[in-house]
């Protein structure tokens, strides 16, 4: 059972045709539906890991981009897998939960409070070695409510499987731009640093990017197919040939400008 709801919410669908038979409606109806575009609710309310009631405006009003995730605390398996692998790829990253951009856990069992919270807080902070990340990352609980709107605005799917006390979802990232618009997901339980970085760009909708920073998402895209991005061949190739064109512009200005201080000296010559 868990080698085949590992399997389905490892490629971050809620159907596939490899399957010749129909699955569970409980595994069928589990995953990631991507909505890009689509905006949450800024006053959806939660709790904290120290059990202050918070707002989703209160961390959309910082102005800057959010990592979404999707866990619940006693989870067996696939849970685990994802946060280990968020947290390896960014703590490989220069930036800065607080700093450069923010991070929600948010548990999808409502009977989960502040007090599962705060360890799953603590632990993730203490493998991210970041000093100052405290102030960026939140795990947060809520009840039934908040939770489904969230999860359904952004099209992250679960159900309960109450025979094994578990939840049957998917494995991903999701990203929000600081007006809380959905702006892209990262699949899988592995996440690499470039791959990061360029989603919480992107989510960042240009804002303080820096000429290295646009260089950069000029030269890469998103490619849906891999669920990562790649470096984008069609702009790679016109920044080359926009740079040839400059050499060779500025090595024709140089010759000419020779060229004419030749006939100069010539004529000064006679």
């Amino acid at each position: 059972m868990r080698i085949l709801l590992f399997v389905l919410v490892l490629v971050g669908i809620s159907k596939t045709s490899l399957w010749a038979a129909p699955l569970p409606l409980a595994l069928a109806d589990a995953g990631i539906e991507e909505r890009l575009g689509a905006v949450v609710d800024r006053t959806l309310t939660f709790k904290d890991e120290t059990g202050k009631d918070v707002a989703l405006n209160d961390y959309l009003s910082r102005g800057k981009p959010i990592l979404l995730n999707f866990a619940y605390f006693h989870c067996p398996m696939l849970c685990g897998l994802v946060q280990d692998g968020m947290v390896k790829g960014l703590k490989s990253m220069d930036w800065v939960p607080g700093k450069n951009y923010e991070v929600l856990t948010v548990s999808m069992d409502t009977r989960e409070g502040p007090q599962e919270a705060k360890p799953v807080k603590d632990h993730l902070l203490s493998v991210l070695g970041k000093p100052g990340a405290e102030a960026g990352w939140h795990v947060l609980t809520g009840d039934r409510k908040a939770v489904e709107s969230l999860a359904s605005t952004v099209g992250f799917k679960f159900n309960y499987l109450p025979d094994r006390n578990e939840f049957a979802h998917g494995a991903g990232l999701i990203f929000l731009s600081p007006e809380g618009k959905v702006s892209r997901y990262l699949y899988g339980v592995e996440f690499s640093r470039k791959d990061l970085r360029l989603a919480l760009l992107d989510a960042s909708e240009g804002r303080s990017l820096s000429l290295g920073d646009k260089l950069t998402m000029f030269c890469y895209k998103y490619d849906a197919n891999s669920k990562g991005y790649v470096l984008f061949a069609q702009n790679f190739m016109k920044a080359g040939g926009v740079l040839i064109m400059a050499l060779l512009g500025f090595l024709l200005i140089t010759m000419w400008r020779g060229e004419m201080r030749r006939k100069r000296m010539s004529l000064a010559g006679k």
